[in-house]
Formats: C-alpha cells, sequence, structure tokens
C-alpha cells in the first residue's frame, strides 16, 4: 500500500484562496491545490491518512465527506492525536499500528507545511501556506510513491 499523510491547511487550504466553505465548517479547499493532488493520487493510487489537525473534532467519516465535497475519494485513515507529540511521532505511531494489524506500507509520503517531522525528514515533501501543493511539490511527491 502507498500513503500519502496528507495535512490541510497550507497544503489544500491557502491563504491565496481563504474562502469560508457554506458545505462544511472551515475553509474552502484551493482548486489548483486540488488539481495536483488528485494528479499525485491518479499516477500513484495511493491512499490518504489525515495528519491534519482537522482530525481534531472530527470523525474519519466526517473527513471522508469534507474530501469528497472536493472531489477526493481516498481518504482510508487519520493518525492518532498524541498529546505533546510532533506529528512526525503520530504518523510513525500509525506505520506501527499499520504493520501490527498484518498490512504492509510499501512507500509513503508527507506532505505539510510543518518541517518538523522528526525521525521521518526525509519522507517530508514541505508546503507553504501561501501556495500549498504545487505542481512542483506534486511531482517531487509522486517521486517518493513510485
Amino acid at each position: 500500500m502507498k500513503i500519502i499523510f496528507l495535512d490541510i491547511d497550507g497544503v489544500l487550504v491557502t491563504s491565496r484562496h481563504m474562502v469560508q466553505s457554506k458545505k462544511y465548517f472551515g475553509h474552502e479547499f484551493d482548486p489548483e491545490c486540488v488539481r495536483n493532488l488528485q494528479e499525485i493520487l491518479e499516477i500513484t493510487k495511493a491512499k490518504i491518512v489525515i495528519s491534519s489537525s482537522w482530525r481534531e473534532g472530527r470523525t474519519l467519516k466526517q473527513l471522508q465527506s469534507i474530501f469528497e465535497i472536493n472531489g477526493i475519494k481516498n481518504v482510508v485513515g487519520m493518525t492518532p492525536i498524541i498529546e505533546g507529540a510532533i506529528r512526525g511521532k503520530e504518523i510513525k505511531e500509525y506505520l506501527n499500528h499499520i504493520l501490527n494489524i498484518g498490512l504492509e506500507v510499501g512507500r509513503f509520503v508527507i506532505i505539510d507545511d510543518e518541517e518538523e517531522m522528526g525521525e521521518l525528514d526525509d519522507h517530508l515533501v514541505e508546503t507553504s501556506f501561501e501556495t500549498g501543493i504545487t505542481k512542483t511539490l506534486a511531482d517531487k511527491a509522486i517521486h517518493f510513491l513510485v
């Protein structure tokens, strides 16, 4: 299995497209960023695991609905919330859980605007809040997954 650990703010929600959604609580996804993520998914057939703070107070089903409203259907999970931990530790915990239940992760990438991922730094494609996931960064993410 190929996994994209995905942040939302700074990846799909950008400062250049700060529009409050009328369909759910939160900002709309930047259409250009959605297209770039869709290209990654189409080429790699990866699954999305949400690592964003958007998972706080939302169920997986609610997150899947938000993504489906935005034309993305590959959300399969979310990382655990570990109080005081960096996001990289939460991702590592999710990966350990996957292995413990007998699933195999072939390749993975982290797409996030936070740079601190601990021992997983070498899997990070770092975005900026201004532009989110650009075509260049999408190509870099694809390289991680193929």
